[in-house]
């Protein structure tokens, strides 16, 4: 590839910028981001993230050989339906979002012929959002989702192994968007929820001598981008209400044993959810 070659980034934020300067070198390409905001743009641009930047979103749509969606979803069903008809032939278009079964149903209908699409979700993320938090490590050693549509090929899914590899994925997979929604209610979507409602009612005593690591592993990503995370979750509502299910389930089980003293059954339970992070490994 050579500069004749141009990747559009839409959305500059924490993935979108970290995207940006991972990718930088990936076959030789020009890299153009798009974003609403003119600052966003200028440093993405001055920093080297982007050789150029714009808030004109069709403008990179219209030169994208590979085109990323990094923003919010419920944004490119809209941004498409404006600008689909500026799609390159042969251009493969991408997302980066959380939840992949309800957008797909919606953007695939608004797809030019000639026009691929496969999705990605790069299991990778911050705390805190925006340009300034971006860095090309970010993606490092992380899960990489390939999730193929019916306007996927073979050649498409390469090319998003040979980019997750690039920007420094370690573990890489090739999921139905359906299966990936179910998964992902609970590696993810549950996690945070859990996270959430662990510091939505904290101790009135609760101060940094009585935390250690379990308090900051546990509530790590309480820090949360609520508008972003609100979104997901409601996408996902159906597979994420399904584990919070069984979450619940088993939370009064255990309340239960507390209540009944019995000893036995709190100790199985324990010694059989540590039976299973052990098989799981570690992230």
């Amino acid at each position: 590839m050579s500069r004749n070659y141009t990747i559009g980034i839409v959305g500059l934020g924490l993935m979108g910028g970290s995207l940006a300067l991972a990718l930088r070198g990936f076959r030789c390409a020009r890299l153009l981001g798009a974003d609403q905001d003119d600052l966003v743009c200028r440093r993405a641009q001055a920093a080297g993230a982007v050789h150029e930047a714009t808030t004109d979103t069709g403008a990179v749509i219209a030169q994208a050989d590979l085109l990323f969606f990094c923003v919010y979803a419920h944004h490119i069903p809209n941004i498409l339906e404006e600008y689909a008809a500026l799609l390159k032939p042969g251009c493969l278009v991408s997302d980066i979002c959380g939840v992949k079964g309800p957008l797909y149903q919606t953007i695939m209908p608004l797809l030019p012929d000639g026009v691929e699409y496969v999705g990605v979700h790069p299991m990778a993320g911050k705390e805190r959002d925006g340009y300034e938090n971006a860095e090309a490590g970010l993606y490092r050693g992380c899960g990489f989702l390939i999730t193929p549509t019916p306007r996927s090929t073979p050649a498409g899914i390469a090319l998003m192994k040979e980019l997750a590899g690039h920007i420094g994925a370690a573990r890489m997979r090739v999921v139905e968007p359906a299966e990936h929604d179910a998964i992902i209610a609970y590696t993810s979507d549950l996690m945070h929820i859990a996270s959430a409602c662990l510091c939505a009612h904290p101790h009135a005593g609760a101060q940094p001598a009585f935390m250690a690591g379990a308090f900051r592993d546990c509530t790590r990503v309480a820090d949360i981008n609520a508008d972003a995370w609100a979104e997901l979750l409601m996408d996902n509502r159906r597979n994420t209400i399904a584990s919070l299910d069984q979450y619940l389930a088993d939370l009064s089980d255990l309340r239960a044993a507390l209540a009944q003293k019995d000893k036995a059954f709190l100790r199985e339970l324990l010694h059989t959810a540590g039976e299973n992070k052990r098989e799981l490994g570690h992230s």
